[in-house]
């Protein structure tokens, strides 16, 4: 008679023509529960066959009813009779291994020291206690309480102290057991939430945030592949199993929980008046730049002098205008933090309207061992391939890539690539590169923020011509710039010297440039969005 694994591996013992299979394969039953050889007996046997069905993770599968014909194979064991750590951790006495291994006190201890290796890489994970003594008002707040029925019974109940990573659907657990990313993966990534999910809703529809975060973290324990590129590493995994809460209580007005909880806590949407700024949106000055000793407003404005002086000639002493401007950076950065309007700051330091003063400048800001231009073209290029890949079909502008790239020279594809992933990688987070990027025909740009205005009308042509390019800020011309990619560098470096918050539209595309691919974090930063944790994944 053949036998089949019951486990997940479906192996066989004979083929379909009855034939025995050399696969050195031993099959084995669940233990028997002996109810009549006395109370450890029967407890160490009870204990033995919880622990087999508990490894099975089959919930059809009932104590009570398993069938003769269900069997393991020996994959599962680590040698005839012994059980992996899923399995042998059953909660035996000292007792009743003693009784196990009457006799061989030797036996004993390497089965304890057996039990103890794998507890340690064992992937239950106890949840945090909320503290008690905390005031009502705040608890009521942050922490909505299970609803209680008329006869004083919670309707749900909070997570179980000991928590256990579920297994998941077939698919999924060999690419799991594979080894394989499978979080960059959304049809994959949405069937692990939603198993997750199933777990948790079993005893409430409203988890703790400690709730969330610890089995975000069994999650990552038990599949340290599925970490995170950056941030605590299960950042990700935490708020998709809030949004799928929150998805799922959405249309769940007749549950009772559910229902009171929404009459308390729940908002009607009420709309904002959204106000053009006047004038360009700066950065909260989180920085304080201390004035050279020896320097004030009388050395600082002769400083200023040379540098224009400097600046006016055909072929100034570079020399003497980085000195200058190093000299004066501490007052052009206060400038800068009060408010000086980006006009003046370029008219006092004409140096800025070239982009190596540019990058010069945010080297002095966040100094580095490589130069800002050199650290961002090194980053972008480690995750071009990938943006280019994912970026596929996801714009209009693709098609025009493409052709650019089939027309093109072998010597000219890597400069067409670079300019090709800038243009594309807003597409990638959902955003429009067009609010960056114009071209003449759609005339000046009706923004305060940097922005490139392009000599041609044709994108293709901009990705593969080293055509002029000039850089914009607050509606004032900076600089030109000699190729799109230089200007894309330059715009870019603007936000840090002009200290500009980045603008909704272009947020999370700038915030991947400059965490991920320059590595740069300004104090009073806030951790990245989801969008882009999620983004960085599948790139990096």
């Amino acid at each position: 008679m053949g036998r089949t694994c019951c486990v997940s591996c479906n192996a066989r013992s004979h083929d379909h023509k009855g034939r025995k299979l050399d696969n050195g394969l031993s099959f084995y039953g669940f233990p028997s529960w002996k109810q009549l050889q006395g109370s450890i007996v029967s407890d160490i046997t009870k204990r033995r066959r919880m622990a087999r069905l508990a490894a099975v993770r089959r919930p059809e599968i009932k104590f009570a009813s398993i069938q003769r014909y269900m069997k393991a194979c020996s994959r599962h064991f680590h040698s005839e009779n012994d059980v992996d750590g899923e399995t042998v951790d059953c909660g035996l006495t000292e007792s009743m291994v003693g009784y196990l291994f009457d006799g061989s006190f030797k036996k004993q201890i390497k089965f304890q020291q057996f039990v103890r290796q794998y507890k340690e890489a064992e992937t239950i994970i106890t949840l945090q206690q909320v503290p008690l003594e905390v005031n009502e008002e705040s608890t009521t707040q942050l922490q909505p309480q299970p609803f209680t029925s008329p006869n004083h019974e919670p309707a749900h109940k909070r997570l179980p102290a000991v928590v256990i990573i579920p297994a998941f659907p077939k698919d999924v657990q060999m690419t799991l057991n594979a080894q394989e990313t499978c979080h960059i993966v959304p049809k994959l990534r949405n069937k692990i939430i939603r198993v997750l999910y199933e777990m948790m809703a079993e005893y409430t529809l409203y988890p703790t945030n400690a709730e969330y975060v610890q089995v975000s973290k069994a999650l990552i324990v038990k599949y340290p592949f599925l970490r995170d590129v950056a941030g605590n590493g299960y950042h990700t995994w935490h708020m998709s199993l809030k949004r799928k809460f929150k998805a799922e209580r959405a249309p769940l007005v007749s549950d009772n929980e559910v229902k009171r909880l929404k009459d308390k806590f729940g908002h009607t949407k009420q709309s904002k008046a959204t106000s053009v700024p006047a004038s360009l949106g700066r950065k909260p000055a989180n920085q304080t730049f201390e004035l050279c000793v020896g320097e004030d407003s009388t050395s600082v404005e002769a400083h200023v002098n040379v540098l224009q002086s400097e600046c006016r000639k055909t072929h100034p002493n570079i020399l003497t205008v980085k000195d200058r401007m190093a000299r004066t950076f501490s007052w052009r950065r206060r400038e800068i933090m009060e408010g000086v309007p980006v006009e003046d700051v370029l008219n006092k330091y004409p140096y800025l309207r070239i982009p190596a003063g540019v990058f010069d400048e945010v080297d002095r800001i966040h100094p580095s061992t490589h130069g800002f231009c050199h650290r961002f073209r090194e980053g972008f290029a480690t995750v071009l391939p990938n943006v280019l890949k994912l970026a596929e079909g996801k714009s209009l502008l693709a098609k025009q890539y493409t052709d650019a790239r089939q027309d093109a020279l072998a010597d000219d594809l890597p400069g067409i690539d670079f300019r090709a992933g800038l243009i594309l990688l807003p597409s990638i987070f959902r955003e429009k590169i067009e609010h960056c990027i114009i071209t003449v025909r759609e005339g000046d740009p009706a923004t305060l923020h940097p922005t490139i205005q392009l000599t041609d009308n044709d994108w293709k042509m901009a990705i593969t011509a080293r055509g002029l390019s000039v850089v914009k800020v607050d509606g004032v011309d900076v600089c030109q710039c000699a190729s799109l990619d230089e200007a894309f560098i330059t715009a870019f470096s603007m936000y840090f010297v002009f200290n500009i918050a980045y603008p909704p539209h272009l947020r999370s595309t700038l915030a991947f440039l400059q965490r991920r691919v320059v590595g740069i974090v300004e104090e009073g930063d806030k951790p990245l969005p989801v969008t882009v944790l999620r983004v960085i994944n599948r790139l990096c």
